[in-house]
């Protein structure tokens, strides 16, 4: 009998301890993806983000081998309601391989210019990519943006 207590006490720990360690539900995400020229602007609601333009790009060119990979950065600005609620430089993660690219996902909060929600950028493609002894100018740059947003279940 006693180890029948003992069986169903440890199965009942067992349950509590798998029981607890559970995750609560899911948080549900709307995910939207736009690809942006410079000036051009992602809706998001009445909220948007507004690319600006490249400050700088050293990434590694393509057929180049390079000591570092190198990065791109982007400043965006981000609207709400149609009035400016700041600006921020992000980096983009695209690197080229061979003649594939390989893109690392982001998590950049946009949460100090959207108060109150969940807003984040988890991809930053910018193209093209560049080449040895091509300049790329301003206007042939274009930025890939995902952007992630919790919803209320």
């Amino acid at each position: 009998m006693t180890i029948l207590k003992i069986s169903i006490f440890f199965l009942a720990l067992f349950h509590s301890v798998f029981l607890g360690s559970q995750d609560p539900v899911p948080q549900k995400y709307d995910v939207q993806q736009a690809t942006l020229c410079q000036g051009d602007d992602m809706h998001l609601g009445d909220r948007e983000i507004r690319f600006k333009k490249i400050v700088s790009d050293s990434r590694c060119p393509k057929n180049v081998s390079c000591i570092w990979a190198g990065e791109v950065k982007v400043l965006v600005e981000f609207f709400e309601d149609g009035k400016l609620k700041g600006e921020k430089v992000i980096t983009g993660t695209n690197i080229a391989f061979g003649n594939n690219d390989i893109v690392s996902s982001a998590d950049i909060s946009l949460a100090e210019f959207f108060k109150n929600s969940d807003f984040n950028i988890k991809k930053v493609v910018v193209t093209p990519y560049p080449e040895a002894g091509h300049k790329i100018t301003q206007e042939e740059y274009s930025v890939e943006l995902l952007v992630s947003n919790a919803v209320s279940n």
